[in-house]
């Protein structure tokens, strides 16, 4: 029973393991995409520049989401270190479309976490809306467009990268 255990909190320690490399990785990438936008003249309007700008915060999150939930269970069933260079491409990618989706989230419960945040009643919050769903659609348009191609170029070589490193120390390690 005690042997079960610790198999258990060390499957749990890896994925949190592998949470963390994923948004390590993800925030990495987000970086990059911040260094290019000061570096070179964008034609990205204030609003665009705006929310891009908070994408590093969403990348960490998707990219610890995907690296804890999906990591292990799509490895596994990958065999060949081929095979893991695509995976990790792909789990890159999602974590790059998971980044849009997380900002609109946040823009469009924003009214309801300031009314809990201020101590309002909800229905003033809720008077708001639609606005807010249009707005979470806008910006996350935004940052599909202006930040996921430009992240994914940086992002999935790294995913794919990891996938490939993955399958080939497991297959070495059997």
């Amino acid at each position: 029973m005690a042997a079960w255990h610790r198999n258990v909190r060390r499957w749990r320690r890896q994925d949190i393991g592998t949470g963390i490399v994923a948004a390590s990785a993800a925030l990495v990438a987000s970086l990059c995409y911040q260094l290019v936008l000061e570096v070179s003249p964008s034609q990205l309007t204030a609003d665009a520049q705006y929310w891009t700008g908070y994408a590093p915060q969403f990348t960490v999150v998707a990219g610890f989401v995907v690296g804890l939930f999906l990591w292990r269970r799509v490895m596994s069933q990958v065999s060949t270190p081929k095979q893991g260079a695509i995976a990790g491409g792909l789990l890159a990618l999602c974590i790059v479309v998971l980044v849009p989706v997380l900002v609109a989230v946040y823009v469009l419960l924003f009214p309801l976490l300031l009314s809990v945040i201020t101590g309002q009643e909800f229905q003033y919050a809720l008077q708001s809306y639609p606005a807010p769903l249009w707005a979470a659609v806008g910006v996350a348009r935004t940052v599909a467009t202006a930040w996921s191609p430009l992240v994914s170029v940086v992002l999935v070589p790294i995913g794919a990268l990891a996938g490939w490193t993955s399958q080939r120390r497991c297959r070495f390690s059997r």
